[in-house]
């Protein structure tokens, strides 16, 4: 069974929040533009993601950018509903491409049980390097491959009040 352990959203440190689920991570970041979402978890727990949003005292309606990591289920499962209603911009590591579309059935859901259905064609697909920038936030997206080809990880300032930290996720 993949139910999901649902536990009370929290912020991390400064304008970085956990909102996802035991089973599927998801980040906010706060950039004062507007908010990232880095993963968005399983197509099933759509319900749980927007009820920690609103519960964080952030509106979906605020998502500008969804990032993932890599091109598996459990990291964007809920992209192609969230893209529908918000109208946010998808970002993904190049080489991951064909698992968000559907052209390769790598999405990891087969070996979990599950299907994926909720294709979608990322708006930007990213080399090692790239730079994503909204709001008072600058991420670098580091090319990690291995989990998949395309995997990134992605740096960037969390501040709070006087004190500033690189973060990685």
């Amino acid at each position: 069974s993949f139910g999901e352990n649902v536990f009370p959203p929290f912020k991390i440190f400064g304008n970085l929040y956990f909102a996802g689920t035991e089973a599927a991570s998801t980040h906010i970041i706060d950039t004062g533009d507007g908010l990232i979402l880095l993963d968005t978890g399983y197509q099933h727990s759509l319900y749980i993601l927007i009820n920690n949003i609103w519960s964080l005292g952030f509106s979906t309606y605020d998502i500008k950018y969804l990032i993932h990591t890599h091109g598996h289920i459990d990291h964007f499962g809920a992209t192609r509903a969230l893209v529908e209603l918000t109208g946010a911009k998808t970002f993904l590591g190049r080489a991951d491409k064909n698992y968000a579309n559907g052209k390769l059935d790598l999405s990891y859901a087969k070996e979990l049980g599950m299907e994926f259905s909720e294709t979608f064609e990322p708006d930007v697909l990213l080399d090692d390097g790239d730079i994503i920038e909204l709001g008072d936030t600058r991420i670098k997206a580091v090319a990690t491959p291995g989990h998949t080809q395309g995997a990134m990880s992605y740096f960037f300032d969390v501040t709070d009040g006087d004190e500033t930290f690189r973060a990685g996720l």
